[in-house]
């Protein structure tokens, strides 16, 4: 199955053998407090399954790869919603400590933003983010996020509380910055061929397109 690619990174198609991984990931203890809507906790068999579902049902999740070396990163996912007036996104993305703070994860956030309003029709893109979690608010600042709500005293970490940051970037904010913003010349290939990457429920999208490559 075709990957996407970035300039440091692969976005590769999920798959059952990924699991071993992404149970790693998701058990680090570094990376368990940061998980919103899990406790720090150690991983059961159910969580492997709920973990499988998350991957299968979003419209598009990848295997985030370091380019260079095919290595094991992390994940990261689009799952859309249908609020009766348009479609909405909600963004999740997590990577092993090992490569935070090289810009990683804004390269695949960028990325799968960029390419989740191009192609999906979707009007907003939101997601969660703990308070304490400035890094990752700094990431998603950096591409458009804003702001739009806060959820207090969501969960008592570390003798206090931490608050969720509702974050969100409109599809409006998205164009206005458009043309700052590039993508892979591979991923040229996959906007006009349905991508592997994605959900079925969205392929046909694509095909909106078929006169290009007919």
């Amino acid at each position: 199955m075709a990957s996407l690619t970035t300039e440091r990174l692969l976005l590769c198609p999920y798959t059952k053998a990924d699991l071993d991984d992404l149970m790693s990931l998701c058990s680090d203890p570094l990376v368990q407090p940061l998980v919103i809507h899990d406790d720090v906790a150690p991983r059961s068999p159910k969580f492997r399954d709920r973990l499988h579902l998350s991957m299968e049902r979003a419209a598009f999740a990848v295997i985030i790869r370091l380019r260079s070396t095919g290595e094991f990163m992390g994940q990261a996912m689009i799952t859309v919603t249908n609020t009766k007036k348009f479609l909405e996104g909600s963004f999740a993305i997590c990577l092993l400590p090992r490569f935070w703070n090289n810009g990683y994860g804004t390269e695949a956030t960028h990325y799968m933003v960029d390419y989740s309003f191009r192609w999906f029709d979707l009007q907003k893109i939101s997601l969660m983010v703990l308070s304490s979690n400035l890094r990752a608010i700094t990431v998603y600042q950096k591409i458009g996020f804003r702001i739009e709500g806060r959820k207090w005293r969501f969960r008592w970490m570390s003798g206090r509380w931490d608050d969720i940051f509702l974050m969100c970037i409109p599809y409006e904010e998205w164009a206005a910055r458009e043309s700052q913003w590039t993508l892979g010349a591979d991923a040229i290939y996959h906007h006009i061929r349905p991508c592997s990457l994605c959900s079925p429920v969205f392929r046909p999208h694509y095909y909106l397109h078929s006169d290009y490559y007919q």
